[in-house]
């Protein structure tokens, strides 16, 4: 008996030292740690501000209506960007993460229509394996967008279009099976114009859905529906009463629009890493979206006839294959066909607003800490 229980005790003292141990290792851990991710990426795009067929024929037999500083239709881009994050190991066993990151598109030949874009989120989670739920809160700004040259009716001169774009979100998800996440988003956000074009200025909400599924045998599936109503604010800061059908043509529609609109969003995902020799080599992915856009405004089409009955359908694909020789370093391929049409008791309306777009793209990026 005197023997059994000495090795009980044995086995105490030993699960003790176990666990003081891990608990030492766990308090030499710091409270807080960063770590930072660096990306540049080599861009191919066929039609950098979205033309349509007609306005890509214009631009190229050089007609003087089609007013454009373009040097070319198609650009070779390259894409930097940086990502600073902190994670900060919270009192009552609560982790929160915290990332910014950067990124900045140049182009070769049409510098003029460069842009950056900056977002910072915020993510508040339980220190714990297999944790259950988190709460995450984010921004993204884009401070300028250009568009395309529009004319001013008032004064008659051509000027460029040009937005400013602030977006806040936040959501909530929750695991109630093992391999299933569900969540629950909101956001609210503003398209701010140049003053030239004020009219334009709209603020929008939106509510939606996410589900991701990690299913048994490694690919993971993501699906995400958004619900989005858009205020054209700025629709009542224009004059009005002047027609923008001219002899049965449609004038380029730069003022006096009402572009209140309702979006249903549609975004799936597929992931799935290739196995080569019963290892995980690559990572590939298939990205599809879908945006159906309907424009609300009750003007007659005679006075409106770029948003008065118009739905627009764009959707997106882009399949993609990441490399990973290194923990920290990661080798991206990607190809993205990208397309719009557009639905209107006005035939000229398509005309102008539909458009096909492909991108292909190779980057690296690396991750110190």
């Amino acid at each position: 008996m005197s023997k059994g229980l000495t090795y009980v005790a044995l086995a105490l003292v030993l699960a003790f030292c176990s666990i003081h141990a891990e608990a030492k290792q766990r308090t030499r851990l710091p409270a807080l740690d960063w770590s930072l991710r660096v990306g540049v990426t080599g861009i191919y795009n066929d039609n950098v501000i979205r033309l349509s067929g007609p306005d890509q024929n214009a631009f190229r037999r050089y007609d003087p209506v089609f007013r454009t500083p373009l040097e070319t239709v198609d650009d070779a881009e390259t894409e930097f960007s940086i990502a600073p994050s902190i994670v900060w190991r919270a009192p009552s066993d609560l982790m929160v993460n915290a990332t910014y990151r950067f990124k900045g598109v140049q182009r070769a030949k049409n510098d003029f229509t460069n842009y950056q874009t900056h977002s910072l989120s915020a993510t508040l989670r339980p220190r714990v394996k297999g944790y259950r739920w988190q709460i995450r809160a984010g921004m993204f700004t884009i401070p300028s967008f250009y568009l395309r040259i529009y004319r001013d009716r008032d004064l008659g001169v051509y000027d460029a279009a040009k937005f400013e774009n602030w977006e806040y979100t936040a959501d909530v998800a929750v695991r109630p099976l093992e391999s299933l996440w569900l969540s629950v988003l909101g956001g609210t956000g503003t398209f701010y114009y140049n003053p030239r074009f004020t009219e334009y200025d709209s603020d929008f909400s939106e509510l939606g859905a996410e589900a991701r599924y990690a299913t048994p045998w490694e690919p993971s599936l993501s699906f995400r529906y958004m619900r989005r109503v858009s205020n054209n604010v700025g629709k009542d800061q224009a004059a009005s009463g002047n027609p923008v059908i001219q002899d049965g043509a449609v004038t380029e529609d730069s003022e006096y629009g009402d572009g209140d609109a309702n979006e249903d969003d549609f975004r799936m995902t597929l992931r799935s890493p290739v196995r080569v020799a019963g290892k995980n080599v690559l990572d590939a992915s298939l990205s599809w979206r879908l945006r159906r856009r309907v424009y609300t405004t009750e003007r007659p089409i005679e006075m409106d006839p770029f948003h008065r009955g118009r739905l627009d359908s764009r959707w997106e694909l882009t399949p993609s294959l990441t490399w990973a020789p290194l923990q920290a370093f990661d080798l991206n391929l990607y190809f993205t066909y990208e397309q719009r049409r557009t639905e209107s008791d006005i035939a000229a309306v398509a005309n102008v607003k539909d458009f096909d777009r492909r991108e292909f793209g190779i980057g690296l990026s690396y991750k110190i800490n």
